[in-house]
């Protein structure tokens, strides 16, 4: 996020991360959609990074965990994962980054060093950020983890093969969005370290940056400097198989079934403030469905009593009240950072009344009876509640169940027909189909076309997808509006594939307005602008439809101990995860 802000002393930075509160399911959601209260959480910038993790309380080693998600991972290669299972297998299981997230369920929330020895040096006005690894830092085959090797897996982000992670540290190494204008990677000939990075020996690193950027301790627990030995890259069949930092190592993955994990026994708790390895493995398994899970988790039975499901598999409607009933003390439930948005794709969609028309036909009440009311709130905004800054409003008011007859006159009587690409799942596949019905009285005639939900991002992430609609999910990387408005509505970082803007929404004065705000040095003014901008966006341009503002409700088994509601993920946290 490229925000300056007044030059602090990292050792006292602070910043206010807009986290959603955790909370007990009291099986009480009358499917009314009242706003769930969040509360603002403040992470710091940790004083200590030692390693070992504090143990939990109740612990042992053992026992295999299994995690019921849907569909195979769309790339666990750590610089291209960029989608929330993934990502929590990744960063909490299988490889570590600079910088990590320390947490434990209580509400505390720090950032600490996790292969550095802090959360980084800052110099030169906040452009110069300098990193020192810890010692004993290992691989899974005992080789040792070096600087070299971090400064290679960013290089290997700024590669066209690799286009799907996060695109933040190259943009800002660079100065531009068009970051391959001037490096592409190592790949063909090019350097293993990318510009603006110097490695003067196997423990530093120094990143240089043509323009302060104050959260760098926070960019620096993004996947993007995930260590890379060069000689075990495969390039993108590294998503197959990447090369463990992390507790655990790969032991087998068919992409469409199944994943199991087991100890790397390289690791050393020592070097690591925020793993556990308790459990001997786990299994992650591709192909149940949310009822499937849902419904082995609530008998609690065998293998199930270990077992846990991910947000991607929150509890369908059909099963919620047996599992309020039967399973209420095992639901995992809490708003999370997350909008669901249904984008247009501005490059086919371009009439303005047509964007506004379905604006108003929108029937988020019936969405969320689909979705399963008890699992979001209706959501009118670009922001999530949970972010620095949000304001409330809604540009296209038209009720909880839509204006029919507002859509009917802004389209002028006239049928307009769209294609609507969805992620090939049971829940999703609901949703189009409600979509479908629910927006043929206002004259919109539906094509719905599954989109193999391991390719989905992939699909709707290029330029020249053929799709008018699709659901699109976006949290917050970090705190505050400049890792979402950015990402999600500037222009000038749209590319041909591997896209966050999937809306293609390309305006010039939306792009020149987010640079200003990218410029400010005072944050509270910056969240003020975020807000306004997200207003802006929605009433001039009407570029997409927010629908839900996402709340994990998912299941966990009676043998299940120390999980919690991760909140920089919004998923179900597995440090400090055991068998009881």
């Amino acid at each position: 996020m490229r925000r300056p802000v007044r030059m602090l002393s990292v050792s006292i930075l602070a910043v206010v991360l807009a986290a959603a509160g955790c909370s007990k399911n009291t099986g009480d959601d009358d499917g009314s959609g009242d706003q769930t209260e969040v509360s603002t959480q403040t992470a710091t910038l940790a004083e200590n990074s030692d390693g070992p993790a504090p143990e939990v309380p109740g612990a042992k080693k053992g026992g295999t965990v299994t995690i019921y998600t849907s569909g195979g991972f769309e790339h666990l290669d750590p610089q291209q994962n960029y989608v929330v299972p993934a990502q929590t297998t990744g960063t909490n299981l299988l490889y570590r980054t600079l910088t990590q997230y320390r947490e434990n369920g209580d509400g505390k929330l720090e950032v600490v060093g996790d292969l550095a020895t802090n959360t980084g040096e800052e110099s030169n006005g906040g452009r110069t950020w300098k990193y020192t690894l810890k010692d004993g830092l290992k691989y899974e085959d005992g080789s040792p983890i070096t600087a070299h090797d971090v400064a290679y897996g960013v290089a290997r982000s700024f590669s066209p093969d690799l286009p799907n992670g996060a695109h933040y540290l190259q943009q800002w190494l660079v100065g531009s969005a068009e970051y391959n204008a001037k490096y592409k990677g190592p790949y063909n000939g090019g350097s293993k370290i990318p510009p603006g990075v110097q490695v003067p020996d196997d423990k530093t690193i120094i990143f240089t940056f043509p323009e302060p950027h104050a959260d760098m301790p926070f960019m620096a627990a993004m996947t993007t400097v995930s260590p890379v030995p060069a000689a075990r890259d495969t390039k993108i069949q590294y998503d197959n198989r990447p090369f463990s930092s992390g507790p655990y190592k790969i032991q087998t993955h068919n992409r469409t079934q199944k994943m199991v994990l087991v100890r790397n026994e390289h690791w050393d708790p020592k070097t690591d403030p925020i793993r556990h390895n308790y459990p001997d493995q786990y299994v992650i398994e591709f192909t149940r469905t949310d009822v499937q899970a849902s419904e082995l988790l609530i008998s609690d039975a065998g293998a199930a009593q270990t077992s846990l499901t991910f947000q991607d598999l929150n509890i369908p409607a059909s099963v919620y009240p047996k599992a309020v009933q039967s399973a209420k003390d095992r639901i995992l439930t809490g708003p999370t950072q997350f909008v669901w948005l249904i984008n247009f794709n501005n490059q086919r969609v371009k009439d303005l009344k047509v964007r506004q028309a379905l604006n108003y036909a929108i029937d988020r009440q019936g969405m969320l009876k689909v979705w399963g009311s008890y699992a979001g709130n209706p959501a009118t905004t670009l922001l999530s509640p949970t972010t620095s800054g949000y304001q409330n409003y809604n540009a296209y008011d038209g009720g909880p169940n839509g204006n029919i007859e507002k859509a009917k006159e802004l389209l002028g009587g006239k049928t307009v027909k769209l294609t609507y690409g969805y992620r090939n799942t049971e829940r999703n596949q609901a949703i189009a189909a409600f979509l479908r019905s629910s927006l043929k009285p206002a004259g919109f005639e539906l094509n719905i076309q599954p989109i193999d939900e391991d390719q989905y991002y992939t699909v709707i992430g290029k330029k020249n997808n053929q799709f008018d609609l699709y659901m699109y999910g976006w949290g917050a990387d970090w705190p505050g509006g400049g890792t979402v408005i950015p990402p999600l509505w500037d222009g000038d970082r749209i590319v041909p594939e591997g896209n966050n803007n999937t809306a293609y929404l390309d305006d010039p004065k939306t792009n020149a307005e987010i640079d200003r705000i990218l410029s400010l040095s005072d944050l509270t003014e910056a969240d003020k602008a975020w807000a306004a901008l997200d207003k802006d966006i929605m009433t001039r341009l009407a570029p997409t439809v927010p629908v839900i503002y996402d709340k994990q409700t998912t299941l966990y088994g009676s043998k299940i101990g120390g999980i919690y509601l991760s909140k920089p993920y919004g998923n179900s946290g597995l440090n400090n995860l055991y068998v009881k």
